[in-house]
């Protein structure tokens, strides 16, 4: 092949990935909400986000676009294109599903948000980026506002797998639907009542997730079922084992470390073991939040009562 030939056969080659990838050249993207624009040299786009490339050009309110000076563009947020698209027709219907609903769930009103979430879901559910984080915890509101434990699981922890990439709340002005300091869910609790711990259990088992967010589905489903651990859970007798036990837990992340705290005072072998346990927790959390320190209670309670009837049986 001819170097001329090479070239062209090169430039061919990049035009067309760029097609497969819905790029183009010179775009400037018009947000909702009447914030301004954001332009760019070039751009790709995907179900995680519309991807500004080269040096960003916003024009609007400084400080309302200041998140939009770097990372993906949530495709919920993106009104209007100017530019040659390619193939990106479809994110642009899907943002105004998303927009649409997401405004009627900041108004109160999610039983109108729900269809369109759940038009959505499964396209989503494993998505990575801001517009799959507004899917995620749109449909956690939802399901939270109709007291819906098994909906509400999954999505919940597709919420902390976005918080653990550094994604936040998509509804900054409403009030936090889980802990924003731990990643925990309150209405969540694995000492729920006893009528209700087996949908928490199912959805717990059922749910798709990976990482941090499947471990805290495991812990949770463990505590509810009563599961027991064994005696060195948590720690050893001495300081020294106690201080390499907190060195461990500190390595954790904020709700795998809450709830395996949890699973150690609940299933502590005895007495010594739960006193220890409660310690740690202790240390862990010298100023818990409300609901915290409620299933620490509960947690000591289910100790407590599973090792006197166990004294009593014996």
């Amino acid at each position: 092949m001819t170097r001329l030939g090479g070239r062209f056969s090169a430039i061919a080659l990049a035009l067309a990935l760029c097609a497969s990838h819905g790029a183009w050249a010179d775009v400037t993207v018009t947000l909702r909400g009447g914030l301004g624009t954001v332009s760019g040299a070039s751009a790709i786009g995907d179900a995680g986000g519309l991807d500004l490339r080269g040096e960003r050009r916003l024009l609007g309110d400084e400080d309302a676009l200041a998140p939009f000076r770097t990372g993906l563009l949530p495709w919920d947020m993106v009104r209007e294109i100017r530019g040659e698209t390619v193939g990106l027709g479809e994110f642009l219907e899907i943002g105004e599903d998303l927009w649409r609903a997401r405004i009627r769930i900041e108004r109160g009103d999610g039983q109108l948000a729900a269809p369109l979430l759940a038009k959505h879901w499964a396209r989503f559910r494993d998505a990575e980026g801001p517009t799959a984080a507004l899917v995620a915890e749109g449909s956690l509101r939802v399901a939270l506002e109709n007291g819906d434990i098994r909906a509400a699981a999954e999505p919940w922890l597709a919420c902390l797998r976005h918080r653990a990439d550094g994604i936040g709340t998509r509804f900054p002005g409403m009030r936090a639907a889980y802990d924003p300091d731990n990643g925990l869910l309150p209405a969540l609790s694995p000492f729920m009542p006893a009528s209700r711990r087996g949908d928490l259990v199912a959805a717990c088992e059922s749910a798709r997730a990976s990482g941090d967010a499947a471990e805290v589905a495991r812990l949770i489903a463990h505590i509810a079922r009563g599961g027991v651990e064994p005696p060195a859970a948590a720690g050893g007798d001495s300081e020294e084992a106690g201080r390499l036990r907190d060195t461990e837990l500190r390595k954790l992340s904020p709700e795998v470390r809450a709830l395996t705290l949890l699973d150690s005072i609940a299933g502590a072998a005895d007495t010594r073991a739960l006193d220890r346990a409660v310690q740690a927790f202790d240390r862990m959390f010298d100023e818990a939040p409300s609901y915290l320190s409620a299933w620490r209670l509960a947690a000591i309670g289910t100790s407590r009562a599973r090792l006197a009837r166990a004294e009593t049986e014996g």
